[in-house]
């Protein structure tokens, strides 16, 4: 009877653990593809931002981090088209291109 309560109480701390292990290990490859996607977030976030920051420097003479529509029609060849696309992508309506809706401008 003592053997078999000993026998017992070794599975249960022998086996027990083992198999925690395991499953820290399916979650540990769980957690790296879960970094590796706010990773990649980050990255494409950083990209975005860059973009637009170009479009900024550019652009933006006033240095306000937003566009007003004499600014946006800088180097702009087709006046009339770049009228449309400013009215077409500043949202709000409030005559200024935010770096959200410069971003959408983009495509991005």
């Amino acid at each position: 009877m003592k053997s078999a309560f000993l026998l017992a109480f070794a599975a249960l701390f022998l086996i027990a653990p083992a198999e925690a292990a395991k499953g820290n290990k399916d979650n540990g490859k769980a957690g790296a593809a879960k970094k590796e996607k706010k990773a990649a977030e980050r990255a494409e976030r950083a990209q975005k931002r860059e973009k637009v920051d170009g479009v900024l420097d550019v652009k933006d003479k006033n240095k306000d981090g937003s566009l007003d529509s004499d600014e946006y029609l800088i180097g702009e060849s087709d006046i009339e088209g770049a009228k449309a696309r400013f009215k077409q992508f500043n949202k709000n309506g409030d005559r200024y291109m935010s770096k959200g809706e410069i971003e959408d401008s983009l495509g991005l």
